[in-house]
């Protein structure tokens, strides 16, 4: 064992010498010869193989092997298990720094950097987002998330809350009929996240302290053989950031809020809207009201009748009215 501490040997080398081995049957067989003092002796009696005779000076008797290997076995097994659980730790504990370096310098992979492959994106997103220091946007377009996503995000996520970063998170509203994923976001938000849902179509984003952004690549797939699984661009260009932030914000202001739980909430486009057809105002009136066309007025309240369960306007103007003091606290966008 000394001789694995402190000479570097690696794991194919042998714990005991030949010469070590050849000592040992011969103190097993009762030689009167005493042995040298050094190796091999040293390692039979670092190992617990051989101990001083007490009987006679000088010479030294062989002790029980099963005992001795039984002892540094379960002495090398927990050494290994600490080494592996340090190991295991190292670059956890490392990510911010990984992710500092990798934010400081962006002209390592120039402006843009292109991946492809969903492990790629992962592994390049992880210390990236370990570096984040105050404020966090993600975009998650496709409604309900398979379950090895949503495990990734619970330790990501929560790990980015309890360094005290603002997180906000758009879910496509679909997300909301999936319980994984609402328990998903029911946990963030006791952590301090924001969540919200809305029926437009947009990217998968992630925008890191408007600085970093990395996006889902929309163009087709022009490469050779199958296209990879996910296709990603991460964003050094700092003005290139901000707009997609400034467009995530605008975004963001016509999204419902989330917390994951059953009752219904309501955006304050959502409820000037739904003033208005409880005073029996048309799409269109409504829509010259606010400057958009009735498709548009239309649209913001498609997440909000599939969270209702209603098909029509007439059953979610009704559902609206029976309900309308829940959402006293809510601020229509005009009076």
């Amino acid at each position: 064992l000394h001789k694995f501490k402190t000479s570097g040997a690696t794991a194919d080398q042998n714990l005991l010498s030949p010469e070590a081995k050849q000592l040992y049957r011969q103190l097993l067989s009762g030689s009167d010869t005493a042995p040298q003092p050094g190796n091999p002796l040293d390692e039979l009696l670092g190992l617990r193989l051989a101990a001083p005779d007490a009987a006679r000076p000088g010479h030294y008797t062989a002790l029980n092997a099963s005992a001795a290997a039984l002892h540094w076995q379960s002495h090398l097994q927990n050494l290994g298990s600490r080494y592996l659980s340090q190991a295991a730790s190292v670059a956890s504990e490392m990510n911010d720094l990984i992710g500092a370096y990798q934010m400081a310098q962006p002209s390592t992979g120039g402006a843009i950097e292109y991946l492809a492959g969903l492990d790629v994106i992962q592994d390049r997103l992880t210390p990236l987002l370990a570096a984040c220091e105050s404020e966090l946007f993600t975009a998650q377009p496709n409604g309900p998330r398979p379950a090895a996503q949503l495990a990734l995000s619970y330790q990501r996520d929560i790990a980015v809350l309890q360094r005290g970063v603002k997180m906000h998170t758009i879910n496509h509203y679909t997300a909301r009929r999936d319980e994984p994923t609402a328990r998903w976001a029911a946990t963030v938000t006791v952590h301090g996240a924001k969540v919200r849902t809305v029926a437009q179509r947009f990217p998968r984003t992630v925008i890191i302290d408007r600085k970093t952004a990395v996006t889902a690549v929309l163009t087709p797939w022009e490469g050779q053989g199958a296209p990879p699984d996910e296709r990603a661009l991460i964003i050094h260009d700092e003005a290139v950031v901000r707009c997609l932030a400034t467009m995530m914000d605008l975004l963001w202001g016509s999204a419902m809020p989330w917390t994951g739980g059953t009752f219904v909430e309501v955006t304050p486009m959502q409820k000037t809207i739904l003033e208005g057809l409880v005073r029996g105002d048309g799409l269109e009136v409504i829509g010259r009201t606010l400057g958009v066309t009735p498709r548009t007025v239309s649209t913001h309240l498609a997440p909000l009748r599939e969270a209702v369960g209603v098909e029509s306007l007439p059953q979610l103007t009704y559902w609206y009215g029976r309900h309308e003091a829940h959402y006293q606290d809510v601020s229509p966008l005009v009076g």
